[in-house]
């Protein structure tokens, strides 16, 4: 009689598969993992719901990461646990608990306990799967399969298979159709163009000099200057935002700010907080409810509007929540967002953009509306650094660094001011 496979036996090609995208490394995960997980989880917690939530989010949470495991300096057993380490965590400080869990959590980071409670699971006995966790774990996989023959976001992003209905189809794939045709134009005739100007430019060719009365392309300096643009800052420290309508009231102008990266006017002049965006208010109200997500005022709202025949709908993100359980998908999917920044971090390149800021005429840093939700995440966590991209800066603030030099001299001159930015002070 043969024995079954340990968990260092199945755990590595699981993660293997999950880097490659390949649906089965999510079905070997919780077979080989889930008994272990669920051992650990049950000598902290008492409520069975809370115990497979962290069990589920931890497999969810290395499925996704699973690129992260291969840089690890940890075994894939003590990486795995130390996902498990870092749900755990945010579970026990929701409830108030930490101080008996034994001080197993205590000091974080979680890394370091990844180790102590895979040697802990060594010695439990394997928990298998109830059926909740197990239909659960199913309804994962099957969402997996079917997500490649869903329809893309307008902007070419997978949908969240639970959020999609069939009634968005039509208008997500006109939506795309018509974003492709934008993106194929620019791509055929105005980029090429921009990065032509651009480049005289760059080489400060006299009759390119119009090209920076006219602001400079963004896309194209952006191109130029890469992560040179980029900047690690606190984030709670960036408390001020900015609004294109206040900003720009007139449409056209509005327009065309967002291809350029020198802006004029009094657009740094509104003051925005973010404290008071709705973005902010979400994050905070979800991760305070955490616990029971149903329990938050965005769930009332959402259920309300639903009631009222009105259910929140978007073809941009491809989601329509006319049901209760779509509507608790919704918050959780944020939620895990959360966890998975809690133990992974801030990840610059997630999202389909960089988190943006602007630049204002006294050097400091403004936030734009790319990123709004990560930043408000890494704000709601604590996170100590961030990682921003500068979109655009204001043109008195530009003028005063280059002192009327141009091409890539400017360029220089630009990045090193840039390092002396700070976030702009309530």
């Amino acid at each position: 009689m043969t024995s079954s496979p340990s968990l260092s036996q199945v755990l590595l090609p699981a993660l293997e598969a999950s880097r490659a995208g390949d649906a089965r490394g999510f079905q070997a995960l919780p077979r080989a993992a889930a008994p272990s997980l669920l051992a650990v989880a049950q000598r902290f917690l008492s409520e069975a719901r809370h115990v497979d939530d962290v069990t589920h989010d931890t497999l969810m949470l290395a499925w996704q990461n699973a690129h992260c495991q291969a840089k690890s300096e940890l075994s894939p057993e003590g990486w795995l646990f130390a996902v498990l380490a870092s749900r755990l965590h945010s579970l026990l400080t929701a409830k108030g608990a930490l101080a008996s869990s034994g001080g197993v959590f205590d000091p974080i980071p979680a890394q370091r306990q990844g180790a102590a409670l895979w040697q802990l699971a060594q010695t439990l006995a394997p928990v298998p799967p109830g059926e909740a966790l197990s239909r659960r774990l199913e309804q994962r996989l099957q969402d997996l399969r079917r997500a490649p023959g869903l329809p893309l976001t307008p902007t070419g992003e997978t949908v969240h298979p639970p959020l999609y209905d069939r009634r968005l189809r039509r208008r997500m794939l006109r939506s795309r159709v018509a974003y492709q045709a934008k993106m194929a134009f620019q791509h055929a005739l105005g980029r090429p163009f921009e990065d032509f100007l651009f480049r005289r430019w760059q080489r400060n060719r006299e009759a390119c000099r119009t090209l920076e009365q006219q602001g400079l392309p963004r896309r194209s300096l952006e191109s130029a200057l890469g992560e040179r643009l980029d900047l690690e800052i606190d984030p709670r420290r960036l408390v001020r935002g900015f609004s294109y309508p206040d900003g720009f009231p007139d449409r056209l102008e509005r327009r065309k700010a967002s291809n350029l990266f020198l802006w004029e006017g009094d657009w740094d002049r509104p003051r925005h907080y973010l404290a008071d965006s709705g973005h902010v208010r979400f994050i905070q109200d979800i991760w305070r409810h955490r616990l029971a997500p149903e329990e938050s005022d965005t769930f009332q709202q959402l259920e309300a509007s639903r009631l009222s025949g009105n259910p929140m709908r978007s073809h941009h993100r491809g989601m329509l929540l006319d049901s209760r359980e779509r509507i608790l998908e919704y918050l959780r999917l944020y939620l895990l967002y959360m966890e998975d920044m809690a133990c992974f971090g801030f990840d610059a390149g997630a999202g389909k953009d960089r988190l943006g800021v602007a630049v204002d005429r006294r050097g400091q840093l403004i936030k734009i509306n790319k990123g709004l939700h990560r930043l408000a995440m890494a704000q709601v966590l604590g996170l100590p650094r961030i990682t921003v991209r500068v979109r655009s800066v204001h043109r008195a603030w530009w003028d005063e660094q280059t002192r009327d030099c141009g091409g890539e001299e400017a360029l220089e001159r630009l990045v090193s001011a840039l390092r002396r930015c700070t976030p702009a002070p309530e």
